[in-house]
């Protein structure tokens, strides 16, 4: 974490105000100093804030908030908040995970790299612990949610391997993103074979009863090959979401001028780019559609790359790592259930994120590549 106390996105537009970090303490008072401080409020002041909920973050609050003026103004209507957990459990699992700064950096050092595809940020802070942030958001609204448990249609999905070409080009292969000093991708692997290998008893036992019989193995197995899983990660490699999946994307925004908004950086790491292509594809479509239609997915994201420039792996290599990195959801899957609160919804997301990940991995005999 920076020495410095607070990390904005631009130079302190708070004004000196503190950082908030829950629904009660956006006011109005606050909002028009935030406002104000990054030119988006030349006169007047908000008057009044109302607020509701927005997504299913499992570590993060997010609100919509709807903004009222004293005078006519070109000053946003709405903006989307997105602040630390109310949930202690989750709260402290995100501090810990570093989850919390990560996105605040994402939307300081890479964000303004990629443009396309990822939700603009107008204000970002973090407190100097990593333990309370906020930020406030452009509201992409009118656009159509991505749905998790449903998966999606292949149209949908051509669009998401395109954005996901849009984020990887401009740091693929490049030597800049190992200066990025607040990505550890030692601590980050570190974190991530321990915390699998602690929730695999846990989270079989959750689930035990909602698991096809050949799950638990493909589960205990991943945990034993974890270490030469991320040892062998073969370059170049690239900025990565790691939790590419439906929940975390937005389609037809702003009434279409942004085909497919990407959110959530909590989990920006470096590595290869299609890690983020077998997770979204593993997580988001149903069985038989992955089945029949993942190698043309896959040339289609080639394809998106050689368009913005990126002299792309030949279809032999992309197939061999896609079929390695079926892995990845399921290492998030665990770590997910593991360390957020239970509720019903989670429960079944997680339990059709394990089932869709573990076979996935079983088609494409994913672990007999980990050595």
């Amino acid at each position: 974490m920076s020495s410095a106390s607070r990390v904005t996105l631009r130079s302190d537009p708070a004004g000196g105000h503190p950082l908030v970090d829950r629904e009660a303490d956006l006011t109005p008072t606050w909002l028009t100093a935030v406002l104000r401080g990054i030119g988006a409020l030349p006169k007047g002041e908000v008057t009044a804030v109302r607020s509701e909920p927005v997504g299913h973050g499992l570590v993060a609050t997010t609100r919509r908030l709807h903004l009222s003026y004293d005078t006519q103004t070109l000053a946003p209507s709405t903006l989307v908040a997105k602040m630390t957990s109310v949930d202690e459990a989750s709260r402290k699992a995100g501090a810990a995970l570093g989850v919390y700064e990560k996105e605040v950096r994402f939307y300081q050092d890479i964000a303004p790299r990629i443009g396309a595809a990822v939700a603009p940020a107008l204000f970002a802070d973090v407190d100097h612990l990593g333990e309370r942030f906020l930020l406030l958001m452009d509201d992409l609204f009118p656009a159509r949610s991505g749905e998790q448990i449903a998966g999606c249609n292949l149209e949908d999905a051509a669009a998401v391997l395109d954005a996901a070409a849009a984020i990887h080009a401009p740091f693929w292969g490049r030597t800049q993103i190992d200066e990025l000093p607040w990505i550890d991708r030692a601590r980050d692997v570190a974190l991530y074979v321990q915390g699998y290998r602690a929730a695999i008893d846990p989270v079989l036992q959750r689930f035990e009863h909602s698991l096809r019989p050949e799950v638990p193995n493909v589960i205990c197995r991943l945990g034993e090959g974890l270490d030469r899983y991320y040892a062998a990660q073969p370059r170049p490699w690239t900025v990565t979401h790691q939790d590419f999946r439906l929940d975390n994307l937005l389609f037809d925004a702003k009434n279409g001028a942004m085909p497919v908004a990407v959110l959530d950086w909590q989990t920006v790491r470096i590595g290869p780019g299609v890690s983020d292509v077998a997770y979204f594809i593993g997580a988001g479509l149903p069985l038989e559609t992955r089945r029949t239609h993942e190698r043309d997915l896959l040339e289609r994201y080639r394809e998106s790359l050689r368009a913005l420039g990126v002299d792309s792996l030949p279809s032999a290599e992309v197939w061999q790592q896609y079929r390695r990195f079926a892995a990845e959801g399921l290492i998030t899957a665990l770590l997910g259930a593991s360390m957020v609160t239970p509720t019903e919804r989670g429960d079944r997301l997680f339990t059709t994120m394990i089932e869709r990940h573990a076979q996935h991995m079983i088609d494409l005999d994913t672990l007999s590549l980990m050595g």
